[in-house]
């Protein structure tokens, strides 16, 4: 019996990964066989904001790639930036598929609005956002 390939997921969770990106090597773009896709864990010592939502911390990668990942290597920044242009409908089955929910918001509860509203303008003066002017 073959053990996850990706410590702390599941056979069920990968396998729903790898269903979301449709079969794809997030690096290279083509079609593979589910088995022959691999779970690459991005290192997150550099990005703290990476805690809230585990879906930035993984791409999933053919093993060729998964190699020349490891071995080039491939800058974090690049692997943030091949995780940031996942369609918005991959990357909610991704979060599903790893149990994540986020955290509801909650409004301030004296919220004054008068002093929200000279705040946002002290900083922002109406007109400052027009192009050219």
């Amino acid at each position: 019996m073959r053990v996850s390939e990706c410590p702390g997921l599941t056979r069920v969770q990968e396998r729903k990964i790898k269903i979301a990106v449709e079969g794809t090597c997030e690096l290279c773009s083509g079609y593979f066989a589910l088995p022959l896709l691999e779970i690459h864990r991005i290192s997150r010592r550099l990005y703290r904001e990476m805690v809230r939502d585990p879906s930035a911390r993984i791409l999933v990668v053919c093993d060729l790639c998964h190699r020349h990942i490891h071995r080039l290597p491939v800058r974090v920044k690049d692997q943030r930036a091949m995780v940031s242009r996942r369609p918005y409908f991959v990357r909610q089955e991704i979060r599903k598929a790893l149990g994540y929910t986020p955290k509801p918001y909650i409004p301030p509860r004296d919220a004054a609005l008068s002093e929200m509203y000279e705040e946002y303008f002290y900083h922002f003066p109406p007109g400052s956002f027009r192009l050219g002017g």
